[in-house]
């Protein structure tokens, strides 16, 4: 019966399209320059040209004037970007967020490597960041050009747009549907425009060369003055942002621009709070806790104290050996996690290695879900048998220490090496918190802040344990029974988080994603356990 029922429900876990789990996550960016601008001439080739073709995932929105045009609308636009982002109005000007700023000649070349550090962006707005995905380009102020994926769009007025490209000349046929928000955008990076532009209204048009800011390098130098391409069409966008059915257009633009507003709640004698500022830090504490309630840590740890019990000062040891082993704990799991954010970080812009942690993250929460049933058969995430051999050696001869300062070192020894062997208990959850970690733009500090952060709210399960333990002196243990089901729940939690992190990981910038994922594993756990426990009355 057992095996039917976890085959039943790793089918139903699973029934997903394979397709989306290798969603495009798009990196967004503002650029500023003007025509003219001999800085300019040296970055817009780079930005706009090689990046261009380097990237397939990079979209530049960029806003460009004329020399001393100060009243085109571009221009207008960039002295009230450069004022909220507290900037100076000079260009060239690369935006990335309001913390991520590259200016000049020498620093906007740098931008690269951020993009090769980073998996996506959000587009940064003026009052706002949002990503590229969600983005209606009719509310982009002024006149930019969109580039991605060797194309660009070019907004001519609220609901007009330029779109060229080279390849594939645009059919013959033209309709009559005018494009949605969704399909306009899609054009940047489809595979087959011409199947995109069938049965919709648009008019084919001369290509435009778009120049850059001045040619002053010689031809040898690799950098070219303008863009050519060959196809271009003038097209006229739907005003509603999903579809042209006239019948569902029917939100205002004031509805529409609360659509984009983050998350507000009103929490008393605090006031509004906006959810999203704090999702991360809820996310961590969700994700650390979960983690504290290790069944091999509270194993050994209670396996430890119980050998003190019967020593003269007792409750004394108690605390000093739990203190020891909690704080090696949190020290090397920390040790281990920056580990793993710098990996994921210098392989930052590569797609495979989210799937790559969502995957191990899958593995490990399946193996944790199958010790419910079969507790430590075949491949299990616990302690291997051979060491916990010699860790019940260890203990016994820690339990024979004379002086309180071979008590420390030798549980310093113990506590050292066994958190270093329950990495293999545990690692699905560091895994998918550093890949959500280095998928957030943060400065450095930040992420080394978070990972303390972590480890901090990691050990205070461990830390009621070592308080429960030393005020009873061992009278509460933690039954097998117990180990299975923190098993079952933190397994189908990292299930949970893997798949997000492969199939959509933007939402995990999402407090009530938080929130929702600790619940249903809990909830689908105590289904099960009663279901268990049900089945096992009834046998």
């Amino acid at each position: 019966m057992k095996k039917w029922f976890f085959v039943i429900l790793l089918l139903i876990l699973f029934i997903f399209p394979a397709s989306r789990v290798f969603a495009k996550n798009y990196f967004c960016a503002f650029y500023f320059t003007f025509i003219g601008c001999p800085n300019c001439a040296y970055t817009d080739p780079i930005v706009l040209n090689q990046w261009i073709k380097k990237y397939p995932n990079l979209v530049i929105i960029e806003y460009v004037w004329k020399s001393g045009d100060w009243k085109n609308p571009n221009s207008k636009f960039f002295g009230d970007y450069a004022k909220e982002y507290k900037t100076p109005a000079a260009v060239p000007q690369l935006a990335f967020d309001k913390s991520n700023i590259k200016l000049g000649r020498i620093e906007v070349p740098k931008g690269e490597t951020y993009i090769k550090s980073k998996i996506s962006n959000p587009c940064p707005l003026i009052d706002k960041s949002i990503p590229f995905e969600d983005l209606n380009l009719n509310q982009l102020p002024s006149f930019p050009k969109i580039w991605a994926n060797q194309r660009v769009l070019i907004k001519l007025s609220e609901n007009e747009y330029l779109f060229q490209w080279n390849g594939k000349s645009p059919p013959k046929t033209i309709g009559k549907e005018k494009f949605t928000q969704k399909e306009l955008k899609e054009l940047l990076f489809t595979e087959n425009i011409s199947e995109k532009l069938k049965n919709k209204a648009f008019d084919i048009v001369k290509p435009q060369k778009i120049k850059f800011s001045g040619s002053v390098f010689p031809k040898s130098s690799g950098f070219v003055p303008y863009v050519e391409f060959e196809n271009a069409i003038k097209i006229n966008v739907s005003e509603n942002l999903t579809t042209n059915k006239p019948e569902e257009n029917q939100s205002s633009n004031e509805e529409i621009n609360q659509n984009f507003k983050e998350e507000t709640i009103n929490l008393p004698f605090i006031g509004k709070i906006e959810t999203k500022k704090f999702s991360l830090p809820i996310l961590t504490f969700l994700i650390a806790i979960a983690d504290g309630f290790n069944p091999c840590a509270f194993f050994v740890l209670t396996f430890l104290l119980a050998a003190l019990i019967g020593l003269s000062g007792v409750r004394r040891k108690i605390l000093l050996v739990g203190g020891i082993f909690v704080f090696f704990s949190g020290l090397l799991y920390f040790l281990f996690m920056s580990v793993l954010l710098n990996v994921f970080q210098l392989g930052g812009k590569v797609t495979i290695l989210t799937i790559i942690a969502g995957l191990i993250a899958i593995f490990a929460g399946i193996i944790n879900i199958k010790d419910y049933f079969y507790f430590q058969k075949g491949i299990s995430l616990t302690l291997p048998k051979s060491y916990k051999e010699k860790f019940i050696q260890r203990v016994k001869n820690l339990s024979l220490a004379k002086t309180n300062l071979t008590l420390i070192f030798g549980a310093a020894i113990i506590a050292t090496t066994v958190n270093i062997y329950e990495l293999l208990c545990t690692f699905g959850f560091p895994m998918v918190y550093t890949r959500i970690l280095t998928l957030k733009n943060l400065p450095p500090l930040k992420y080394y802040l978070y990972l303390i952060f972590y480890n901090l709210v990691y050990v205070i399960p461990l830390l009621f344990i070592v308080l429960i333990f030393a005020f009873t002196l061992g009278k509460k243990t933690f039954s097998q029974i117990w180990v299975r089901r923190l098993k079952l729940v933190s397994g189908f939690m990292i299930l949970f988080l893997g798949l997000i992190l492969m199939l959509k990981p933007k939402l995990l910038e999402s407090a009530l994603t938080a929130f929702s994922v600790l619940l249903f594993a809990i909830i689908i756990s105590v289904i099960i356990i009663l279901i268990d426990s049900f089945l096992k009355n009834r046998l």
